[in-house]
This record gives C-alpha cells, sequence and structure tokens, in this order.
C-alpha cells in the first residue's frame, strides 16, 4: 500500500485544551509534529486516523488512557462514579476541518458497542452527524448522519457510510453523546487534503465550557448536532466543550478545579436538576445550598475575569422559580454586590417556549426543545463574551 504524509497541525493543538481553537496559529505549523500517515486502499480511499484530525472538545491537558476522552484519568473519588465513569463519553466533542475531497467516507465504531435508549436514538447515542459551513450564507448546513451506514467487512462492531462532498468546503463531524470512540477514520479521495480550518466567525478562540446534566450531555435528541451545546456552537461561531454528566453534574469543588484548568471564553453552569437542598430534597454532598458557592468561588479565583452563566433549572411544569433557582439567585445577587463583573444569570423562563412539545419525557429536550434551549443559553452566551 502506498503511505503519504498528510499534514502537520500545531503543536499546540496536541499540548492544550483551548489549542483547538488557535486556528489563527495555522501557519506556523510545526514539521516535527507531522506523524499522521495516510493509506491509500485498493479502492481507491485515502484513509486518515481521527487521531490526526483536528480535533475540538478534547481533553489534552493531562495524561489520558483513553484518546477521546472529556476529562484526566486523575479524576479522583471526590467525585461521582458518573462522572469518572462518562468521561469517555465524547459530548460536545468534533472533528472540524477543511477538505478539496468530493467524497468523504466515514469508519465508525462506538467504545461501546451500537445503543439506543428508550427515549433517544442510537444516532444520537453512539453516531455521528456531518455540518459544512454554506459559504454564501455564513451558516452551518446539516449534511448527513450515520443513519443507513452499512457493517465494516472484516472489523467486527464497526459501521462505514459514504457521504458526496462539495470540495473546498469546511467540515464539521459530530461525535456520539451517550457513547465513546474506539475507532474513527476519515476517507477522502487519493489527492485531496485535509487542512485546519478558518478561525471562527466570531474571532473567539477559547471555547465556551458548558458543565452541567443530562441535559447538557444531549439527552435526548436525535442526533449529536442537534445537542444545545452543539447549537450554540454553530449559532455564535464558537468553539464549545461539552462536560454534562447524566445524573451526575453536583458541582463538586474538585470539578471547578477541572474546569479552571481550561482556558475558556466563558463558563456556563446548568447543574440543578442533579442536586438537591439540605432543607427539603436532601442529597448529601450534592446540595446547591452546600456546593453552589464554593465551587463558584474557586473557578473565579483560578479563572479572574473569564464570565460565567448561572443556569437555573429548565422545567417546563414548575410554574416558577423552584427553590434551588430561588438559592443561586440570592447568591448571584450576593456576588453581584461585592462587586462581581462578567456574570450573566439566565431563568428557566428563557429556555422552554412553554408548549410542552419540547420534552421526550416532560424534563429532557427532544429537538425542538433543544432548539429552544439554544436560544435561551446562545443569549446568554452572546451576552457574557460579546457584551450584548
Amino acid at each position: 500500500m502506498k503511505t503519504q504524509t498528510l499534514f502537520s497541525i500545531t503543536a499546540g493543538l496536541l499540548v492544550c485544551a483551548t489549542a483547538f481553537a488557535q486556528q489563527g496559529q495555522i501557519a506556523k505549523w510545526d514539521p516535527a509534529m507531522a506523524a499522521a500517515n495516510a493509506v491509500v486502499d485498493t479502492n481507491g480511499v485515502k484513509w486518515i486516523d481521527g487521531k490526526y484530525l483536528p480535533i475540538e472538545g478534547r481533553w489534552t491537558l493531562g495524561d489520558t488512557k483513553h484518546y477521546y476522552s472529556r476529562l484526566p484519568d486523575t479524576v479522583t473519588t471526590n467525585v461521582n462514579g458518573g462522572v469518572r465513569g462518562m468521561r469517555g463519553h465524547t459530548s460536545g466533542m468534533l472533528f472540524h476541518f477543511r477538505t478539496d475531497s468530493k467524497f468523504l467516507v466515514i469508519r465508525h465504531k462506538p467504545l461501546n458497542g451500537w445503543h439506543a435508549m428508550p427515549h433517544m436514538t442510537e444516532v444520537g447515542t453512539s453516531g455521528w452527524d456531518v455540518y459544512r459551513l454554506d459559504k454564501e450564507s455564513g451558516k452551518w448546513r446539516f449534511v448527513a448522519s450515520n443513519h443507513g451506514a452499512a457493517a465494516d467487512k472484516g472489523n467486527p462492531g464497526a459501521r462505514v457510510k459514504r457521504i458526496a462532498w462539495r470540495a473546498g468546503d469546511e467540515c464539521i463531524i459530530n461525535l456520539p453523546l451517550y457513547n465513546g470512540v474506539k475507532e474513527f477514520s476519515l476517507g477522502i479521495a487519493p489527492g485531496a487534503n485535509v487542512e485546519a480550518p478558518s478561525p471562527w466567525a466570531s474571532g473567539v478562540t477559547k471555547p465556551v465550557v458548558f458543565y452541567g446534566t443530562s441535559i447538557t450531555h444531549g439527552g435526548c435528541c436525535t442526533r449529536p448536532g442537534l445537542g444545545f451545546v452543539n447549537i450554540v456552537g454553530r449559532d455564535l461561531q464558537v468553539p464549545v466543550y461539552g462536560l454534562g454528566f447524566s445524573g451526575s453534574g453536583v458541582m463538586e469543588f474538585e470539578m471547578s478545579e477541572h474546569l479552571a484548568a481550561i482556558d475558556a471564553s466563558c463558563y456556563v453552569l446548568d447543574c440543578l436538576w442533579n442536586m438537591g437542598m439540605s432543607t427539603g430534597n436532601n442529597r448529601r454532598g450534592r446540595n446547591v445550598d452546600q456546593n453552589y458557592e464554593p465551587f463558584i468561588r474557586n473557578l473565579r479565583a483560578k479563572r479572574p475575569g473569564v464570565p460565567i452563566v448561572m443556569a437555573e433549572q429548565c422545567d417546563v411544569f414548575c410554574g416558577g422559580p423552584n427553590d434551588k433557582d430561588k438559592c443561586i439567585k440570592a447568591l448571584y445577587e450576593k456576588l453581584i454586590a461585592e462587586g462581581w463583573k462578567d456574570l450573566v444569570y439566565l431563568p428557566k423562563d428563557k429556555m422552554y417556549t412553554g408548549d410542552f412539545d419540547g420534552t421526550v419525557d416532560g424534563c429532557h429536550p427532544n429537538d425542538l426543545g433543544m432548539r429552544s434551549m439554544a436560544d435561551a443559553f446562545g443569549d446568554a452566551v452572546r451576552k457574557a463574551i460579546f457584551k450584548k
């Protein structure tokens, strides 16, 4: 087989958690990082391992045994088992590049096998979807998902799908929300190349970091690109980092350390669904009135000047703020009185549109609900980082 060196990527792309957003440094690629080998098979497809594609949302600050990880292996028992168990999920993670190939072939094997949930599709939990940047409108357009992908002969558990591509377009491939990636390869035409993308149109180079619950994780939209975190990224043309952990976003102090390790443009805190109150619905070690203030104070101390969005609990049925909402609203007002700047408060009435059609179960958003959530969170993030 013929082997060709594909391309080199910036040293920063592989070294720091925010380097995936440093597209402005593309002209300074380091030739020493040209480790990728593209293999041309007998069908005339040049294959590139996903480990050599420009990627966003992946943890790169410390050692991770698993390449597609959102947090380091050093997460301790001070953080609940759900976070440790789901840090290999690729929610919010995506490949972002440009190619002059006239087709793409995607070969993918999920980390935990192909699976769905009773209220969420296999495409959303375990699959991928593709977007292209429309040059005329400047907007991202859906192209395809893994729906209909065929079994990859000789590679049990992997599936492969070929799609037409407009040569020269910028591409996003969103990775699974409720699963990880065991293997991923991109196939392009033998004479084609893959390049790092242009800078995000917004000019923002550091990621917006979302930390939260199953809803932030992506439950329960039909495909990865419809998770509200990914929608916000496309709408605002900013890089995103998804740290949603189903049932497990409870603001342990250690998690503030992990968030602060990421050089972010903005932090979004959306954990209330997974938390309780020491008075009332007591969830020991997971209470808003005990965990929230130490968490946010440490985050601000470690990343002074970085905007923070404080989100109430999205809830279509409650009819108004609950005790947890009131608790963080009081904290917000306290911090503002202390002189905190760049602190944005997002009330729940901005999240769902009130038509009751936005969820699959009264809680988790469907695709309609995700759009509503993205509009609300997008407005809050826009206010936080663009001041408007």
